[in-house]
């Protein structure tokens, strides 16, 4: 590690866009996919005072990432470590296609993958896409107010 800093839950990510500073946090780490951040909605100018209330607000989006990497790298940085809310405890459902576009689709819960026999529900819509992403395609996702309800599953 470049900067000796071991990565652990409750980690709070400072991630710097073109729009300004988004914050994450590691809330778990699967055994196959690794750390799962949580990205929260909205863009600071200032640091905010208190993380606490940072974790507590809107989750944008959820995702696996390659985070010890990153933060190795320099790509983004730990600025704090703040208990992982009630809220965000439970491990959140994915959604994925099989076969591309037309395949079936699999709601996963961490542990079990289920293939549904019928079309996503609203709620459902909102589940995350399975899949570790890259320290761009973060950027990208938290520029472009990405939402996983709007996120077509390939």
């Amino acid at each position: 590690m470049l900067n000796g800093k071991k990565v652990k839950l409750g980690d709070v990510l400072q991630v710097l866009t073109s729009q300004g500073v988004a914050y994450a946090q590691v809330t778990h780490k699967h055994p196959e996919f690794g750390y799962l951040i949580r990205v929260f909605s909205g863009f600071y100018d200032t640091e905010p005072a208190d993380y606490s209330a940072v974790v507590s607000s809107p989750v944008q989006f959820s995702a696996f990432f390659v985070v010890q990497s990153a933060v190795n790298q320099g790509l983004l940085s730990v600025v704090a470590n703040v208990p992982v809310p009630e809220s965000l405890q439970a491990f959140p459902t994915f959604r994925s296609r099989n076969g591309g576009p037309g395949g079936s689709i699999w709601l996963w819960n961490g542990d079990e993958a289920v293939r549904l026999e019928r079309d996503l529900s609203l709620e459902e819509q909102r589940c995350s896409t399975r899949g570790i992403i890259s320290a761009p395609l973060l950027v990208e996702r938290i520029e472009n107010n990405y939402r996983a309800e709007t996120h077509e599953v390939w």
